[in-house]
Protein backbone atom coordinates (compact mmCIF):
# COMPACT_ATOMS: atom_id res chain seq x y z
CA UNK A 1 0.00 0.00 0.00
CA UNK A 2 1.58 3.51 -0.91
CA UNK A 3 1.54 5.83 2.12
CA UNK A 4 -0.92 8.21 0.23
CA UNK A 5 -3.26 5.52 0.86
CA UNK A 6 -5.68 5.92 3.74
CA UNK A 7 -7.14 4.74 6.77
CA UNK A 8 -10.15 4.36 5.21
CA UNK A 9 -9.17 2.68 2.36
CA UNK A 10 -6.75 0.32 3.82
CA UNK A 11 -9.89 -0.69 6.01
CA UNK A 12 -11.43 -1.30 2.58
CA UNK A 13 -8.81 -3.58 1.84
CA UNK A 14 -8.55 -5.41 4.36
CA UNK A 15 -12.50 -6.40 4.69
CA UNK A 16 -14.02 -6.92 1.85
CA UNK A 17 -17.56 -5.22 1.27
CA UNK A 18 -16.98 -2.57 4.21
CA UNK A 19 -18.11 0.70 3.28
CA UNK A 20 -16.53 2.60 5.86
CA UNK A 21 -20.17 3.44 7.97
CA UNK A 22 -20.45 6.26 5.25
CA UNK A 23 -24.29 4.90 4.72
CA UNK A 24 -25.96 5.14 7.61
CA UNK A 25 -28.79 1.91 6.67
CA UNK A 26 -25.27 0.02 6.46
CA UNK A 27 -23.63 1.07 9.44
CA UNK A 28 -24.43 -1.93 11.31
CA UNK A 29 -23.67 -4.53 8.48
CA UNK A 30 -19.78 -2.49 8.77
CA UNK A 31 -19.16 -2.74 11.81
CA UNK A 32 -20.50 -6.42 11.85
CA UNK A 33 -18.21 -7.16 8.55
CA UNK A 34 -15.10 -5.52 10.85
CA UNK A 35 -15.77 -7.46 13.76
CA UNK A 36 -16.15 -10.85 11.76
CA UNK A 37 -12.69 -10.63 10.12
CA UNK A 38 -10.81 -9.38 13.33
CA UNK A 39 -12.58 -12.79 15.01
CA UNK A 40 -12.18 -14.83 12.25
CA UNK A 41 -8.19 -14.28 12.40
CA UNK A 42 -8.58 -14.82 16.26
CA UNK A 43 -10.11 -17.84 15.57
CA UNK A 44 -7.79 -19.24 13.08
CA UNK A 45 -4.91 -18.43 15.32
CA UNK A 46 -6.98 -20.41 18.09
CA UNK A 47 -7.14 -23.36 15.57
CA UNK A 48 -3.68 -23.17 14.81
CA UNK A 49 -2.50 -22.82 18.88
CA UNK A 50 -4.75 -25.92 19.54
CA UNK A 51 -2.75 -28.24 17.40
CA UNK A 52 1.13 -27.06 18.42
CA UNK A 53 -0.14 -27.77 21.87
CA UNK A 54 -0.66 -31.27 20.96
CA UNK A 55 2.67 -31.72 19.11
CA UNK A 56 4.39 -29.79 21.92
CA UNK A 57 3.48 -31.16 24.80
CA UNK A 58 5.01 -34.58 24.68
CA UNK A 59 7.98 -32.40 25.33
CA UNK A 60 7.71 -29.48 26.98
CA UNK A 61 4.88 -29.75 29.16
CA UNK A 62 5.70 -25.58 30.62
CA UNK A 63 5.60 -24.42 26.76
CA UNK A 64 2.14 -26.41 26.30
CA UNK A 65 0.50 -24.79 29.40
CA UNK A 66 1.49 -21.59 28.05
CA UNK A 67 0.30 -22.17 24.68
CA UNK A 68 -2.90 -22.89 26.71
CA UNK A 69 -3.04 -19.56 28.14
CA UNK A 70 -2.40 -18.32 24.73
CA UNK A 71 -5.70 -20.20 23.40
CA UNK A 72 -7.35 -19.15 26.46
CA UNK A 73 -6.65 -15.51 25.41
CA UNK A 74 -7.66 -15.74 21.69
CA UNK A 75 -10.89 -17.28 22.70
CA UNK A 76 -11.27 -14.37 25.00
CA UNK A 77 -10.74 -11.57 22.39
CA UNK A 78 -12.74 -13.34 19.97
CA UNK A 79 -16.08 -13.60 22.13
CA UNK A 80 -15.17 -10.06 23.14
CA UNK A 81 -15.08 -8.47 19.48
CA UNK A 82 -18.13 -10.85 18.50
CA UNK A 83 -20.28 -9.78 21.37
CA UNK A 84 -19.32 -6.30 21.33
CA UNK A 85 -21.82 -3.39 21.06
CA UNK A 86 -23.41 -3.01 16.84
CA UNK A 87 -23.14 0.77 15.30
CA UNK A 88 -25.64 2.17 16.66
CA UNK A 89 -27.53 5.07 14.76
CA UNK A 90 -26.36 7.57 17.80
CA UNK A 91 -22.83 7.48 16.74
CA UNK A 92 -22.99 7.78 13.03
CA UNK A 93 -26.51 9.50 12.97
CA UNK A 94 -25.94 12.44 10.13
CA UNK A 95 -27.01 15.67 12.36
CA UNK A 96 -24.79 14.41 15.26
CA UNK A 97 -21.88 12.70 13.53
CA UNK A 98 -18.42 13.92 14.82
CA UNK A 99 -15.72 13.19 12.63
CA UNK A 100 -13.39 12.79 15.61
CA UNK A 101 -15.68 9.65 16.78
CA UNK A 102 -15.74 8.61 13.74
CA UNK A 103 -11.58 8.74 12.68
CA UNK A 104 -11.13 6.95 16.32
CA UNK A 105 -13.65 4.27 15.19
CA UNK A 106 -11.73 3.96 11.89
CA UNK A 107 -8.32 3.99 13.56
CA UNK A 108 -9.37 1.74 16.53
CA UNK A 109 -10.91 -1.14 13.39
CA UNK A 110 -7.62 -0.87 11.75
CA UNK A 111 -5.55 -1.13 14.77
CA UNK A 112 -7.39 -4.32 15.51
CA UNK A 113 -6.96 -5.76 12.63
CA UNK A 114 -3.39 -5.11 12.34
CA UNK A 115 -3.04 -6.85 16.00
CA UNK A 116 -4.89 -9.79 15.03
CA UNK A 117 -2.98 -10.10 11.54
CA UNK A 118 0.59 -9.65 13.99
CA UNK A 119 -1.33 -12.30 16.20
CA UNK A 120 -1.22 -14.59 13.25
CA UNK A 121 2.19 -14.15 12.22
CA UNK A 122 3.53 -14.95 15.82
CA UNK A 123 1.04 -17.80 15.90
CA UNK A 124 2.78 -19.75 12.41
CA UNK A 125 6.45 -18.72 14.13
CA UNK A 126 5.84 -20.77 17.02
CA UNK A 127 5.98 -24.07 15.12
CA UNK A 128 9.24 -22.73 13.14
CA UNK A 129 11.09 -21.59 16.67
CA UNK A 130 13.72 -23.26 18.50
CA UNK A 131 12.81 -24.60 22.28
CA UNK A 132 14.50 -21.63 23.64
CA UNK A 133 12.88 -19.50 21.57
CA UNK A 134 9.33 -20.86 22.38
CA UNK A 135 8.45 -19.32 25.36
CA UNK A 136 9.33 -15.83 24.65
CA UNK A 137 7.02 -16.12 21.21
CA UNK A 138 4.47 -17.35 23.26
CA UNK A 139 4.74 -14.73 25.33
CA UNK A 140 4.89 -11.63 22.81
CA UNK A 141 2.10 -13.31 21.78
CA UNK A 142 -0.04 -13.13 24.66
CA UNK A 143 0.82 -9.53 24.91
CA UNK A 144 -0.46 -8.86 21.48
CA UNK A 145 -3.87 -10.50 22.72
CA UNK A 146 -3.71 -8.44 25.62
CA UNK A 147 -3.85 -5.42 24.29
CA UNK A 148 -6.24 -6.33 21.39
CA UNK A 149 -8.52 -6.47 24.88
CA UNK A 150 -7.90 -3.04 25.96
CA UNK A 151 -8.21 -1.70 22.44
CA UNK A 152 -11.71 -3.75 22.26
CA UNK A 153 -13.01 -2.41 25.54
CA UNK A 154 -11.87 1.14 24.12
CA UNK A 155 -13.86 0.50 21.13
CA UNK A 156 -17.21 -0.80 23.14
CA UNK A 157 -16.59 2.72 25.47
CA UNK A 158 -16.82 4.83 22.21
CA UNK A 159 -19.90 3.44 21.32
CA UNK A 160 -21.22 3.77 24.84
CA UNK A 161 -20.33 7.19 25.73
CA UNK A 162 -21.56 8.62 22.13
CA UNK A 163 -24.60 6.72 22.52
CA UNK A 164 -25.45 8.04 25.83
CA UNK A 165 -24.79 11.66 25.06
Amino acid sequence: MSKDTTLLEKLELMVPGFRGYKQKELIREDDALVRRKIASILDDARIRVERLISAVKKKNISAALRLDDLRLELMKASQMIKHASYGYSGLFDRVKIREKELQTLLELDYKLLTQASKVMEKVLELSTVTDQELMEKINNAIDIVRQMEDDINQRENLFKTVVSE
